[in-house]
């Protein structure tokens, strides 16, 4: 049975239907800081899932909405990091002043990247 969620009061719409990319959950190193800041880079190692139109993923100090990440991804694929920038939709309190989940929406992916998160998605669905 499909999850449901309502829109409206007269219409509904299957939850999996809503989501562009396919979200895969795997764990790769992660280097971010904010585009304004680059000399502030904060290593992260709980990528929660990603997908070519975004990730999630927990830090330890909160994020304001609206900012702008550089991020440097480390996956199997390369030898060498891919370069992403996103912009910060959501971030949420998970553990009090402890930890932090982080929803960011890529922007303007290079070609290299989304060849590489495709990767990453084809790799996924192989295992499952």
């Amino acid at each position: 049975m499909a999850l449901l969620r309502v829109t409206s009061k007269y219409m509904t719409e299957p939850f999996e239907d809503r989501r562009k990319y396919v979200r895969i959950y795997r764990h790769f190193i992660l280097t971010y800081y904010p585009v304004s800041a680059p000399s502030s880079q904060k290593e992260v190692s709980q990528i929660n899932n990603i997908s070519q139109g975004g990730m999630n993923f927990s830090v330890t100090e909160p994020l304001e909405i609206g900012t702008q990440l550089g991020i440097e991804l480390k996956t199997p694929f390369l030898a060498d990091s891919i370069y992403l920038q996103g912009e910060v939709l959501e971030c949420r309190e998970k553990i009090s002043k402890l930890i932090y989940e982080i929803r960011l929406q890529f922007k303007d992916i290079s070609a290299q990247a989304k060849e590489v998160l495709a990767k990453v998605e084809q790799y996924a669905n192989k295992e499952a």
